[in-house]
C-alpha cells in the first residue's frame, strides 16, 4: 500500500479539485437517473445512460486510484494512506477544501476526522 506524506498529499489537491469539478455534473446526473429508475422501474434509455455515466466516472477516477488515493465518495471525498506514530492512518480531504488539513484512524472514517495539529507527524515515509 502506498503511503503519502502531508506535503505530497497537498500537492495533489489541485489535481483532485479539477477531477471532482469535472465529475460533479456526471455524479448529479447519475443520481437523477438512479432516482428515476427507482421510481419508474427499468427503462432501456435510462439504463444505457446510467452505464455511460458510470464509464465516464471510471475514466475520471481511474487516475486518482492509480496514484494510491482511496476514493470514498464520488462527490468529493478521498483518503490518503499515511503513517502516524508507527501505524497506518488516513489523511482526509473533501472537495472543495484548499488543503489536506484533517486525518482519521482507519476504522474511524469521516466522522472521526481530526484537525492536523502537527504537520511533522505526517512526513513522507519511504518503504523499501
Amino acid at each position: 500500500m502506498r503511503q503519502f506524506g502531508l506535503e505530497e498529499a497537498n500537492r495533489l489537491v489541485p489535481f483532485l479539485t479539477r477531477t471532482f469539478e469535472a465529475a460533479r455534473p456526471v455524479v448529479n446526473r447519475l443520481a437523477l437517473i438512479l432516482e428515476s429508475l427507482e421510481r419508474r422501474g427499468s427503462r432501456t434509455d435510462l439504463l444505457e445512460e446510467r452505464e455511460a455515466l458510470s464509464r465516464q466516472l471510471e475514466q475520471l477516477f481511474g487516475p486518482v486510484q492509480e496514484l494510491g488515493i482511496e476514493l470514498k465518495a464520488a462527490d468529493g471525498l478521498v483518503d490518503f494512506p499515511a503513517m502516524r506514530e508507527g501505524r497506518v492512518v488516513y489523511l482526509c480531504w473533501r472537495y472543495p477544501e484548499k488543503e489536506v488539513s484533517h486525518w482519521h484512524e482507519v476504522e474511524a472514517g469521516f466522522d472521526g476526522r481530526q484537525r492536523i495539529e502537527s504537520p511533522e507527524e505526517f512526513a513522507a515515509t519511504f518503504l523499501c
